[in-house]
């Protein structure tokens, strides 16, 4: 069992830093900032929320090829083998968040099912999300780093004043920009996009 001291959470930032590259742990870190800042704004644990920023793309470090390598022995608690086998096809891009919290828990010790559930929905998220699964969806696309996206100075704004409607907001501007790349376009994000 992780014990959530600021120590320890400051050794897996310092591990991290040693795996990922310069540019990625910038991202982890802004994710992580603004993940705690949208957990203040709601009133939600922060720690866990920063947590879960450091761990969000925490399989990043790994080839993609070393990933779907590995996820044939890893079964994803959240789907199955059909949709793992999908990605890895269509959108190798997605993987790291499946295999997140198997490394999370490998790696880290982490047994917290919000953390786990958190970092592997950060990417494409889905229909009724926990609170801290949209805060770490969010911070993952406003975090201080990213690179200008339309619209990301209203969704910012958005973000602290109405986090569900900013979440759709996401994850529409994701189904259009996918689209229109000719990507593909996970169907949990569409089942996110469609809620009502």
């Amino acid at each position: 069992m992780f014990d959530f001291s600021r120590e320890n959470i400051d050794l897996i930032k310092t591990d991290l830093k040693g795996k990922l590259s310069k540019k990625r742990y910038e991202h982890t870190l802004g994710v992580a900032y603004t993940a705690a800042a949208l957990a203040m704004c709601y009133g939600e644990d922060v720690v866990k929320a920063e947590l879960s920023g450091i761990l969000h793309d925490i399989a990043k470090a790994k080839k993609s090829s070393e990933l779907k390598e590995d996820m044939i022995k890893y079964i994803d608690p959240y789907t199955d083998s059909s949709y793992v086998a999908l990605i890895s096809d269509k959108a190798p891009q997605i993987l790291h968040a499946v295999y997140a919290p198997y490394l999370a828990k490998k790696d880290y010790n982490i047994e917290d099912k919000d953390i786990l559930s958190a970092i592997r929905w950060h990417t494409t998220g889905k229909r009724d999300m926990t609170m801290l699964e949209k805060i770490v969806f969010v911070a993952d696309y406003i975090e201080p780093n990213r690179k200008k996206l339309p619209e990301l100075d209203k969704i910012r704004t958005l973000s602290f004043h109405d986090l569900s409607k900013a979440v759709k907001v996401i994850a529409k501007s994701t189904i259009n920009y996918l689209g229109s790349q000719g990507m593909y376009i996970d169907r949990f994000t569409y089942e996110l996009s469609d809620e009502v």
